[in-house]
């Protein structure tokens, strides 16, 4: 992490990582941000924008919900979404969605062309599929909005509410979307803006989530790598974390287990599965795991009842440095061989 500062990859990191329940490392290197405000250290319970590690956070919310009997992975999209209850779109299921196997287009950025969500929700949900659904993989954010429309109105919950009040409240966590001016201190900057000359400090990065109000299931979410590595502790420990129980231990199997779509291929519940390419040789093909476009990845590895967590803020102040890519799987590398002599 220090050598990842020193070779310009981010500013700064956070790494905490959780084995057999126990968070066993976390270490803080670099700096927290260079503006608007600067701050020399980074603190290892700084608050990152996680972008798209939303996503699996926000799969527990699903999660959930199937607990509570309000559906199931194989419901129809359009039972709940009756713009979907046309053409091709008919047959997307669930499933189809948690895994980006739906056929949704790969992240139109039609916020360009609406001023507020009451415009651009209708603009996505009117577009074309560009596959049928089942039929291939592609990555879209889209699945995860109309993801956190259907949570919404099977619980009657907002989904910051229903996260809140049933998983970080319980655990104690910090994490939370909109982040109040108390916790600022805590959260790095991430990319200038110049059209508004200003960093989004507080702010989620993603422009969709900033038109939805700063709460969806694709973007939004704010953590420390300490409350990722407790939440993944809790997952691979059947659903509880010190005696408190967040969902059944059928829940958390599914949920961070990966299971075989209809071409054969493997796939998570809101997870992706993991690759050397990004979760590195040693780990990558044994986990679950995901990324975010703030310099953000989690990693589970159910097996091992491991969690590696790296938060970084590789965007600020831009985000065409991609230096990232072929440094977190050297860093997990150094995780998974960093595993010698602790098993007996």
């Amino acid at each position: 992490m220090d050598e990842g500062v020193s070779a310009g990859v981010f500013p700064g990191a956070v790494t905490a990582m959780a084995l057999e329940g126990e968070i066993v490392f976390q270490h803080a290197a670099g700096r927290q941000q260079d503006g608007p405000e600067a701050k020399s250290t980074m603190p290892v319970d700084a608050m990152f924008d996680l972008a798209s590690v939303t996503k699996p956070m926000s799969g527990m919310a699903l999660m959930l919900c199937i607990e509570d009997g309000l559906l199931t992975l194989d419901d129809h999209v359009a039972k709940y979404v009756p713009e979907y209850a046309v053409g091709d779109k008919a047959s997307i299921r669930i499933r189809h969605l948690v895994s980006h196997t739906s056929g949704i287009q790969s992240n139109p950025k039609l916020y360009h062309e609406h001023e507020d969500w009451s415009t651009l929700l209708p603009a996505y949900l009117a577009l074309p599929l560009v596959g049928q659904p089942g039929a291939m993989f592609l990555y879209s954010s889209i699945n995860f909005i109309i993801l956190a429309l259907i949570v919404e109105r099977v619980s009657g919950r907002k989904l910051d509410q229903l996260l809140a009040e049933r998983v970080f409240k319980p655990l104690e966590l910090d994490m939370t979307f909109n982040p109040p001016e108390s916790l600022r201190h805590r959260i790095p900057a991430t990319e200038y803006i110049a059209r508004r000359e200003a960093y989004d400090w507080g702010l989620v990065n993603d422009k969709t989530a900033q038109m939805m109000g700063g709460v969806s299931a694709h973007a939004g979410l704010f953590s420390s790598a300490g409350d990722l590595a407790t939440i993944g502790a809790m997952l691979l420990d059947g659903g509880s974390r010190n005696g408190v129980r967040i969902m059944s231990p059928a829940a958390a199997r599914v949920f961070t287990n990966a299971w075989t779509d209809e071409r054969g291929a493997r796939r998570g519940v809101c997870w992706l599965p993991g690759n050397a390419k990004v979760f590195g040789d040693l780990l990558g093909p044994q986990s679950l795991g995901h990324t975010g476009t703030t310099g953000t990845a989690m990693c589970l590895v159910a097996s091992e009842k491991l969690v590696v967590v790296l938060l970084t803020n590789r965007v600020h102040p831009s985000r065409d440095n991609d230096l990232i890519e072929p440094f977190r799987p050297r860093f997990f590398n150094t995780v998974a061989a960093a595993l010698t002599g602790t098993r007996s």
